[in-house]
């Protein structure tokens, strides 16, 4: 059997010390359990082809810079692909 002691004691004090002892302890099982991260979606990062003509550049823009090896084409099926990563590296930053 438990013995317990009374005392007078504030509400306030009571119910602050309940919830630090709980967000103590919910902070302690996070950590202790890290939620699975899911690694991304490799193909969430390929754009088709049919997107960039016309945004970014004209067909034959793009023909010439896959030639000079600017930026990467992938091809699946006869649908043409870039990864919109390469797209962003390929940007130039002008000077103002």
């Amino acid at each position: 059997m438990h013995n317990f002691v009374l005392s007078p004691i504030d509400p306030k004090k009571l119910s602050k010390d309940i919830a630090d002892q709980v967000t103590a302890n919910i902070l302690l099982a996070v950590q202790k359990n890290p939620q699975p991260t899911t690694a991304p979606d490799p193909l969430d990062d390929l754009v088709p082809k049919s997107e960039v003509r016309g945004k970014l550049a004209s067909s034959s823009t793009l023909w010439k810079y896959e030639k000079d090896g600017k930026i990467q084409v992938y091809a699946i099926g006869g649908k043409r692909f870039y990864k919109r990563s390469e797209l962003m590296q390929a940007l130039i930053k002008l000077k103002k």
